[in-house]
């Protein structure tokens, strides 16, 4: 397993590198097509990546990644009913009056759909053989496996990141805590104000690594785009409500909105939303939620200072001595961030430009303040993203603020801030730096220009990108040994490598 899903990791390389070779036309379509016939074909964390890319497309003639939210199985009809009967010690038989021989492949798992002898139509999910092994293997290769959404060796802490992905990821491995999330989301949603449908468990048949829920009926986003406006508008109400009262009120969200997993279907006459797979719910902590609720009232009242705006990003999670070397730039960063609620009336998401407007509030400083924050926080944008790229397709302006149902007149108390951690080691705090700095140039001009604390120093094998790691190894420097070296001289400010690499300048230091 471990030597074949190696090379597998290689060949998925190979294949990247062809689709960012080509800029356009036939050949790049067909590399694209090869890179998500390979995701499709790995499943595990490869599928979930194509499974994220899918956002862009949802709306597009000839998609290419949208598939992979629901792809071919991965198993025969055989083999699959082998599994089930397996993990249900019988025959099928006993246990379901039909079952469906074509099945769909998720990414961990593949779904039949099959009928209990009390008639109810269910959904029947079980884990496709060796990939937890599978999903372990591929946590270790995170640096390649994240290439395709944006590239996260650049600048952000690996380690972090992998412990975050991977506990996160291994925790979908076990169906009994799926089961789990999906019984308290039902719960939950009974309160919303706007109609949200979620399967129910079959506890009787459900175990670690098979589940089984009620069927949930209902169309792809792509087809409710033709729906009529005022249908369109009560989808947009209901997804802006979820996320808040998840964030704010119960302290939970939905992290995996990728298309496969959202329908959309009339119920008792009222269009209404159906949410499927809890694999990934995230519990948002305290701070979170009032970091969160900070910088809405903040912007809200007007009281969009600095100051303000960092200790909001501070609850949130984010690198304090970072903050405070952008701090000038916040107030700008946190109106574009909260823009749906200082509207008036309805807002249309399609005049947000929020990437362009945090571009132009950061400029150069933008991946400095996006390595910030926390690991955690992949899984909230991650959330955001989806409830932001649904509205975009669904196009019917709401009002955010009477869609979330949020309540400024009770504000949600700003807890104590977390006790600062243990002071790096320095025997004279007057010599010892503050923050991590790499700055890289080409002819001249800035390219990259990240901040980290001072403590990353003993990261740094993990944040320097592996083409600069290869550079470095041609020139004798060793990392390990510089960092080593930092930590002796108590983190003093200065110069940790620089290399020159004809056009470009790369500099690295403390200060």
């Amino acid at each position: 397993m471990s030597l074949s899903r190696t090379i597998q990791l290689g060949l998925l390389a190979k294949d990247l590198a062809a689709v960012r070779l080509r800029d356009h036309g036939p050949r790049r379509d067909q590399a694209r097509r090869r890179l998500v016939a390979r995701l499709g074909l790995m499943h595990g964390l490869p599928q979930k990546i194509g499974q994220l890319l899918a956002f862009s497309e949802v709306e597009g003639a000839d998609p290419v990644f949208t598939p992979l939210t629901e792809n071919e199985p991965a198993l025969t009809a055989a083999e699959a009913r082998e599994v089930v009967e397996r993990h249900l010690g019988g025959p099928l038989a006993e246990f379901f009056a039909t079952f469906e021989p074509q099945g769909i492949a998720a990414s961990i798992g593949q779904v039949h759909r099959a009928t209990l002898h009390d008639g109810r139509t269910v959904a029947v999910k079980f884990q496709l053989p060796g990939i937890a092994g599978a999903v372990a293997h591929d946590l270790g290769a995170l640096g390649w496996l994240t290439a395709p959404i944006g590239d996260l060796r650049q600048g952000f802490d690996l380690a972090a990141y992998r412990a975050e992905i991977g506990e996160s990821l291994l925790g979908e491995l076990d169906y009994r805590r799926e089961a789990a999330s999906l019984s308290r989301f039902a719960g939950l949603t009974r309160s919303l104000g706007h109609p949200v449908l979620v399967p129910e468990v079959v506890s009787e048949l459900s175990g670690e690594q098979l589940l089984v829920t009620t069927w949930l009926h209902g169309e792809h986003l792509g087809a409710v785009r033709h729906w009529p406006e005022p249908a369109r508008a009560t989808l947009s109400a209901s997804l802006i409500e979820l996320f808040f009262r998840g964030i704010f009120e119960w302290g939970l969200i939905h992290a995996d909105p990728h298309p496969g997993n959202y329908r959309f279907l009339h119920c008792l006459g009222r269009p209404t939303v159906g949410l499927l797979d809890f694999g990934c719910v995230k519990r948002v902590p305290p701070p979170v939620q009032a970091g969160m609720r900070g910088l809405l009232e903040a912007g809200r009242n007007g009281r969009a200072e600095a100051g303000t705006i960092r200790e909001q990003f501070v609850h949130l999670g984010f690198n304090p001595a970072v903050l405070a070397r952008l701090e000038v730039k916040l107030p700008a960063v946190g109106s574009a961030l909260t823009a749906p609620f200082h509207a008036p009336g309805k807002f249309d998401v399609a005049s947000w430009h929020l990437r362009e407007r945090l571009a132009a509030a950061l400029g150069e400083d933008r991946l400095a303040f996006r390595t910030a924050g926390p690991p955690a926080m992949i899984f909230i944008l991650r959330a955001l993203q989806g409830l932001v790229q649904y509205l975009t397709i669904l196009d019917a302006p709401v009002d955010w603020r009477e869609a979330a149902g949020l309540d400024f007149n009770s504000p949600l108390a700003l807890p104590t801030p977390p006790a600062p951690q243990a002071p790096l080691p320095a025997r004279n705090p007057h010599r010892t730096a503050e923050t991590l700095r790499l700055l890289v140039e080409e002819n001249g001009a800035t390219k990259v220009s990240l901040t980290f604390g001072a403590d990353a120093v003993d990261r740094l094998p993990d944040l320097v990108p592996h083409e600069l790691r290869d550079r470095l190894a041609e020139r004798a420097v060793n990392l390990t040994a510089v960092a080593d070296a930092a930590r002796r001289g108590d983190y003093a400010p200065g110069e940790l490598f620089s290399l020159v690499d004809g056009p470009k300048t790369v500099r690295v230091w403390l200060e």
